[in-house]
């Protein structure tokens, strides 16, 4: 089975049918609890990142912060998943050609295992060295916010 078919089964399987029979509502829904888990990952790394870069919160340690902001970045995925399952089923086919959609996983699967591995191992240091932190930081911030930056894409580039 090739992508292309993979995803035109996505759409007219049973769940994706009864969520595009919901009203227009529960598009909005699914949309704005999207953006809404997107915004708790973003905030969560930014409160670490900027810490490592040495910008705010320099009172608080860097695993103190990497361990409170841990559930809030899990949620957030747990919530970006979900909706975007919602968003994704009912219209699956219409995701597969645009370069945006794929540009947003990639980035999502590459900041993913920088998440779970480079900056976890960084964060875990009291006082990592300078390069090491801001360069995690840096790329983690990149990867985070393109992956953001996809997503809006995808409604300008049918």
């Amino acid at each position: 089975m090739t992508t292309e078919a993979f995803f035109n089964e996505l759409q007219t399987n049973q769940v994706s049918l009864y969520i595009s029979q919901l009203n227009a509502f529960a598009g909005a829904v699914a949309q704005l609890f999207h953006i809404l888990g997107f915004l708790l990952i973003l905030t969560a790394v930014l409160i670490v990142n900027l810490r490592l870069i040495g910008f705010g919160l320099r009172k608080q340690p860097i695993p103190y912060l990497a361990k409170v902001t841990n559930p809030l970045i899990l949620a957030g995925l747990v919530l970006v998943a979900i909706s975007g399952l919602f968003i994704l089923l009912p219209s699956a086919s219409l995701y597969y050609p645009n370069p945006a959609f794929w540009l947003k996983f990639y980035l999502l699967a590459a900041v993913l295992v920088v998440h779970f591995t480079i900056t976890r191992l960084v964060t875990r240091k009291e006082n990592p060295k300078p390069v090491v932190a801001i360069s995690a930081a840096t790329l983690s911030l990149t990867l985070w916010f393109g992956v953001a930056f996809a997503g809006r894409a995808i409604g300008f580039l049918n």
